[in-house]
């Protein structure tokens, strides 16, 4: 999720609505949403909120007059958010890239081990403390890091031909005060990112309950920047939710769907592959699932994104400009004999795009042998059925109701805390149509409760397998809600 915020007007103006971009169809097409008018972006309202969730918001000190400012106050912070979430990113490029410098490139998480195991027992305890803003002196810093960080500095603003180079560069422009040393800025945000990397990938081992478990990575997510991360098998697990719709209801049409954070892989904190150039997955991988399993009408439907950051959307923008559309598929993980990929998952990879283009056998180097992997080229009147719109889905919704049939959240959710997910579904429910499908990957208890107060009571939920054999094995989840109809 996501994903830069859009900040209110100070006018307290509740009712401020502010018109998206949007994809309507050609003429002679069916209009996807029967309204009088298009539908308009605006703030979410206490009155819009089911009265049930009164008590909940005055039990955290949110009355109805104190309610626009609460609202105000999570845009602020979500623009913070998508800050810090920026510079994670480059942060996780500055260690992984081979594009700037000849040095090994270097895993974030064991970097964040290094880094916090050369502080002093004083130092390591301050800088861990919930909510420290404390900042070792840069001695503590890994040499490793030390020298990527420098040849980061030195190639940065000399000319390049790669994407993810010339938009640090120009981020790096908005964002740093005049006056202030890059490498210091640089480090400031590397300490803020391995503060997270340590406590979700290691301090976090030391807790043997897993009730406590989940409740402490939980509430990592809940304060870190938000991310754009993506990997093609996070829609793994979105295609078997609409396999089972098909099996139990085959006669489903979801030809009006909204993705809430498609994400777009630019730079993980994890095996960075920049070979390859920034791809955004889901509003492929959701609109082949639901053409293959005739689920949708191939005129008929619209898919429709929304995000808060601007890097994601303006990816997806000039996607229809573009002559072609080719995703470069390669599986984040290898599959090996230790640890093979899932079968279901690998004939899903193999499937993947049938519906929608035309598949190709993709060049990667050779350390890439063991990878799944392919070339798709998306057929042009796909990409001009997918659109795009800046909303944060806590704060705002579209009004009047889009009608939904289908609304597609994945890794979004645990970037919220109770309340704000309490907002996001209340502004998901508005949005959908009676009879229509919320998928999501979220696992709070929560939710459950929420989801059952909005009428989208919970049919199925499910654990799906990824990879197994030697070390932890990968997996993924599923849930699916259907709106109550009337």
């Amino acid at each position: 999720m996501s994903k830069a915020g859009l900040q209110l007007s100070r006018s307290r103006i509740l009712a401020l609505a502010v018109i998206t971009a949007w994809s309507w169809p050609s003429a002679g097409q069916e209009l996807p949403f029967a309204r009088r008018r298009a539908p308009y972006k605006r703030a979410i309202q206490y009155s819009d909120l089911k009265t049930e969730f009164h008590d909940w918001l005055g039990q955290r000190g949110i009355s109805p007059f104190a309610f626009v400012d609460y609202v105000s106050a999570i845009n602020k912070a979500t623009v913070e958010r998508e800050l810090a979430g920026e510079y994670d990113h480059l942060i996780f490029f500055l260690l992984q890239s081979e594009r700037f410098t000849t040095q090994p490139r270097i895993e974030p998480a064991l970097s964040a081990y290094e880094f916090v195991g050369g502080l002093s027992p004083t130092e390591r305890s301050r800088y861990l403390a919930d909510g420290s803003l404390y900042l070792p002196s840069t001695h503590a810093l890994p040499e490793a890091a030390s020298g990527r960080l420098a040849d980061f500095v030195k190639a940065v603003n000399k000319e390049t031909r790669d994407e993810r180079m010339d938009y640090f560069r120009s981020f790096i422009q908005k964002t740093i005060s005049p006056g202030e040393r890059l490498f210091d800025r640089l480090y400031a945000e590397y300490a803020r990112s391995m503060k997270f990397l340590y406590q979700k990938e290691f301090a976090a081992k030391e807790i043997g309950d897993p009730q406590q478990l989940a409740a402490y990575v939980s509430s990592l997510y809940q304060d870190r920047g938000h991310s754009t991360d993506t990997q093609v098998e996070a829609n793994f697990a979105i295609h078997l939710a609409l396999s089972l719709l098909k099996v139990q209801a085959p006669a489903t049409r979801l030809n009006r769907v909204l993705i809430v954070g498609p994400g777009l892989d630019f730079a993980p904190r994890t095996d960075l592959i920049d070979f390859i150039g920034p791809q955004s997955y889901q509003p492929f991988a959701v609109t082949d699932a639901l053409l293959s399993l005739k689920l949708a009408d191939p005129a008929g439907l619209r898919i429709h994104c929304v995000d808060i950051n601007d890097r994601v959307i303006g990816y997806l923008q000039d996607l229809p400009r573009r002559h072609t559309t080719e995703l470069s598929l390669l599986s984040s993980i290898p599959d090996r004999p230790e640890r093979p990929l899932a079968d279901e998952y690998k004939r899903y990879f193999r499937e993947f795009g049938s519906s929608i283009g035309m598949q190709a056998p993709l060049d990667v180097p050779g350390k890439f042998a063991p990878y799944l992997k392919k070339s798709l080229l998306v057929r042009q009147e796909v990409v001009q059925r997918i659109s795009v719109g800046k909303l944060n889905i806590i704060t705002e919704r579209y009004d009047p109701s889009p009608r939904y049939d289908l609304v597609v959240v994945t890794n979004v959710f645990p970037y919220f805390n109770a309340t704000e997910l309490l907002l996001a579904l209340s502004n998901i429910a508005s949005m959908m149509a009676e009879g229509g499908y919320l998928i999501h990957n979220e696992s709070r208890a929560l939710l459950s409760s929420v989801t059952e107060a909005l009428g989208l009571p919970l049919l199925q939920a499910r654990t799906v397998l990824i990879g197994s054999g030697q070390g932890a094995p990968l997996f993924d989840g599923m849930a699916i809600h259907r709106k109550t109809e009337r």
